[in-house]
């Protein structure tokens, strides 16, 4: 049985769903991409075929310099036989075929998708709804109580309960304790007029994700002070004066909708998955942060396989890392 309240903020509904191969300035590998990607592939495969609609969206993507530092960079990256499955060659300034703002030149990335996480999570709750599986409300940590032979939550009974409740996990009595860390993301909704962006991903100092019809996504600020869960003029503020310095004058932007969510990251931009050390049959499944999209599905595999076969946690992931001596009576 799952069970969770579709009318509160989360932040899959805010996310763009980016499955990017490099991240960060050095341009480094994502991390495990090369396990993440396959699984990840395969899942969503899987579930398109089973609601006979397209989720999982491979597009061209492109990363835009911001300094010639960036572009000699890249270019070590590029000449590197490990990226060659993720980066081709860097172009020189001006030579971006997109028509975008390239005063430093760029680089094309490989291997780059979407996933349409509103979709996805509206179609999969409307499955496990139709089965009797799911249940839309607000988890109410009170009416969970220990039983000699698992849990029990009102007219439930269960062996084992796994809480996925990203940033919100903070109030969590059995798993508050854990560290974990909200970063606040702001994105927005917008349509191009006046500029043909074709589909695909533009990455400068922000993402911009063209759906190919003149739709676009802008994202994504990054904010560990303010923890609200509503968007800010200061966010969309730094998103459009980024979206400008890479859109040429000729395209004129509309705002549709402005979304903002909590990322739920840890001190190590590790996901948190794994068993609660005094309570037998609580577990845990967090932390996926900014890479959920690409990641959730590997990290699904993990935590079926040691529910259902014991086996072990990959230790990069496993919650006991963050662990001391127990301390919990709860």
């Amino acid at each position: 049985m799952l069970i969770g309240a579709s009318c509160l903020p989360n932040a899959s509904q805010a996310a763009a769903g980016i499955v990017n191969p490099v991240t960060g300035r050095w341009m480094t590998k994502s991390w495990r991409i090369e396990q993440l990607l396959p699984e990840a592939r395969a899942t969503y495969r899987e579930i398109e075929a089973n609601f006979g609609e397209r989720i999982f969206h491979p597009v061209p993507a492109r990363r835009y310099f911001q300094n010639e530092e960036d572009a000699r960079r890249a270019a070590r990256r590029a000449r590197n036989p490990r990226y060659a499955d993720v980066l081709g060659p860097p172009l020189p300034p001006g030579a971006d075929p997109n028509g975008l703002n390239d005063p430093a030149g760029s680089i094309r990335l490989e291997q780059a998708h979407w996933v349409d996480l509103p979709r996805l999570l509206e179609r999969l709750r409307g499955f496990f709804a139709s089965i009797g599986c799911f249940r839309d409300e607000v988890f109410r940590y009170d009416a969970l109580q220990r039983q000699a032979a698992g849990w029990s939550y009102g007219d439930l009974r269960a062996g084992r309960v796994v809480f996925c409740e990203g940033a919100r996990l903070r109030a969590n009595p059995w798993f508050g304790r854990l560290p974990l860390k909200p970063i606040k993301g702001e994105t927005l909704r917008l349509q191009l007029d006046g500029f043909n962006l074709t589909r695909g991903i533009y990455h400068g100092r922000k993402w911009l994700l063209a759906y190919g019809d003149g739709a676009c996504r802008l994202g994504a600020t990054y904010d560990e002070a303010d923890l609200s869960e509503a968007p800010t003029e200061a966010g969309r503020t730094e998103l459009l004066a980024d979206a400008g310095a890479l859109l040429p004058p000729t395209a004129r932007v509309r705002i549709e909708a402005r979304l903002a969510g909590l990322r739920p990251s840890s001190p190590d931009s590790r996901p948190m998955l794994g068993a609660h050390p005094e309570l037998p049959g609580l577990f845990v499944f967090n932390g996926l942060g900014s890479k959920g999209a690409g990641s959730a599905p590997w990290l699904s595999r993990q935590l079926l396989d040691h529910l259902r076969s014991g086996v072990k946690l990959d230790p990069e992931v496993d919650l006991r890392r963050f662990l001391g001596p127990p301390t919990c009576n709860a």
